[in-house]
């Protein structure tokens, strides 16, 4: 019997894991160990394969793929496209990349720890855009979100998706302020087959032009959403809360709910780039009022019968028809795990490219102290960059066990077995040490918010699963919902 692969997979590798079949509708790819894959690399139409002879997983194997659609009985001229055959890419696998395409913006936000508002970080030309798209596509990656400054600013924006589209690489989520978001601009993005999420900012009822320092930016914003709404697009929405807008939250998720708004974070300031001036420095929450915050909203949240799904910092993560909330500073890791567990495991597969080509392992670590340290690729090579023996990428792949013994304090903190040692952006943001322990982490274990947001938060919970019982899920679903992504 010969069996094919359908058309719509690819047999793909790379230098650290060599046996991938590359959905080119979702842009996943499947990873098989080495008998597995070798058995697919049959499925070309052309090698006839004795089933009845295969081991029983092998047999199951082929069952399943065939069932799945991924193969199907080769016909009489039924081989594998060109395009199919089996290539390996010279890098490392990364799954997708956040991508400033500008360091400016039309708001002048006081919070911009990009510092957009005097496009700090520069803008690339079009030229080193096309360059950048063309490492991203010889890496084998096919996912990423734009994100700026505004990327909607740009002239040559249009042509951005355009020369994405045609190396197939999707956009996953634009992140924008919305002011330029209008129905050209969608009607243009499906012309080219691009359907991506999109991430706006709202910071609070009436309180958001304060922050974006724009009269009219709230309008402007309300307007985009209802638009995206009725266009049946994927939104999430970002919260930054400090005092002025602290008494708001509620008002606002609600607000944002009945526009379509499907998940939201909240979190307090980084206090970089214009948020670290001394005109807004006093509006900063502190850890004890940022977790204050939450444990008086959250209840209210699962009154409100947990409108979508939200992350407030580390402190809080929960996605309605789940059957439990969660902690996201909460993660168990004894000493047998430590060794193989990541300190963070959003940044094994993503990373993120500024828009002055500083490559980072995360958008948050882009102007801290330890910047100065990451590699630039419009100076090196991308391939070079995420190579799996690079400096950049054993910090991508820091483990439990590192940090914990390069910080000091983290191997000898009776808390050790249920945190990891933090976020390593939030450790950067208080040292130029990047295993430094992150003080937020050790500041809530510390001091008993474990206890005290669970005392705030089951009693709550119980009865909101009582009137809207769990539902099952479905995984891909999660897995792309933009809340499990890092606070």
């Amino acid at each position: 019997m010969t069996y094919v692969l359908d058309r719509r997979y690819r047999l793909r590798g790379w230098k650290d894991r060599l046996g991938g079949v590359y959905d080119t509708k979702s842009k996943k790819v499947r990873f098989l160990d080495k008998p597995y894959f070798l058995l697919l690399m049959k499925c070309d139409g052309a090698h006839d394969i004795d089933v009845e002879s295969l081991h029983e997983y092998q047999q199951g194997f082929i069952s399943d793929f065939e069932r799945d659609g991924i193969i199907h009985k080769a016909g009489l001229l039924d081989f594998l496209s060109p395009e199919q055959e089996y290539f390996t890419y010279p890098a490392e696998y990364k799954e997708s990349v956040h991508w400033s395409i500008t360091g400016a913006c039309n708001l002048k936000c006081r919070h911009c720890f990009m510092s957009a508002p005097h496009a700090k970080h520069g803008t690339p030309t079009h030229e080193q855009i096309i360059k950048i798209a063309d490492s991203l596509a010889e890496c084998g990656i096919y996912k990423v979100g734009l994100t700026g400054g505004e990327p909607l600013i740009r002239d040559d924006f249009l042509d951005i998706v355009s020369a994405l589209s045609e190396r197939e690489i999707d956009i996953t989520t634009i992140y924008t302020n919305g002011w330029l978001l209008d129905e050209k601009l969608l009607d243009e993005l499906e012309k080219c087959g691009q359907k991506p999420s999109f991430q706006l900012s709202y910071d609070g009822v009436g309180v958001h032009d304060f922050l974006r320092g724009v009269e009219g930016a709230e309008e402007r914003t309300i307007k985009a959403l209802k638009l995206l709404k009725e266009r049946g697009y994927s939104v999430s929405v970002s919260m930054c809360v400090h005092r002025k807008n602290i008494d708001k939250v509620r008002e606002s998720v609600n607000l944002l709910a009945s526009l379509g708004v499907r998940s939201m974070k909240l979190g307090s300031m980084m206090q970089l780039g214009e948020w670290a001036s001394p005109e807004v420095a006093g509006l900063q929450l502190s850890f004890r009022e940022n977790l204050e915050m939450a444990e008086k909203y959250i209840p209210q949240y699962f009154e409100d019968d947990a409108p979508m799904a939200i992350m407030i910092s580390g402190a809080f993560i929960y996605t309605p028809g789940d059957d439990k909330w969660d902690i996201f500073y909460r993660r168990e890791c004894g000493a047998e795990k430590e060794k193989k567990t990541l300190s963070c495991g959003v940044l094994r597969d993503n990373f993120y490219i500024g828009a002055d080509g500083m490559v980072c392992p995360c958008m948050g670590m882009a102007d801290c102290g330890y910047s100065p340290n990451f590699p630039n690729m419009f100076k090196t090579p991308l391939k070079d960059i995420i190579a799996r023996d690079s400096d950049f990428n054993r910090l991508c792949h820091t483990t439990v066990a590192e940090v914990r013994d390069k910080s000091g304090k983290c191997r000898d903190c009776k808390y050790a077995d249920r945190c990891a040692g933090g976020c390593r952006n939030g450790a950067l943001l208080k040292s130029d040490n990047y295993y430094a322990p992150n003080e937020e982490n050790c500041y809530f274990f510390e001091n008993g918010w474990e206890e005290r947001l669970t005392a705030a938060a089951q009693p709550a919970f119980e009865e909101y699963i009582k009137r809207c019982p769990p539902k099952k899920k479905d995984k891909d679903s999660e897995k792309n919902d933009p809340v499990s992504d890092c606070p």
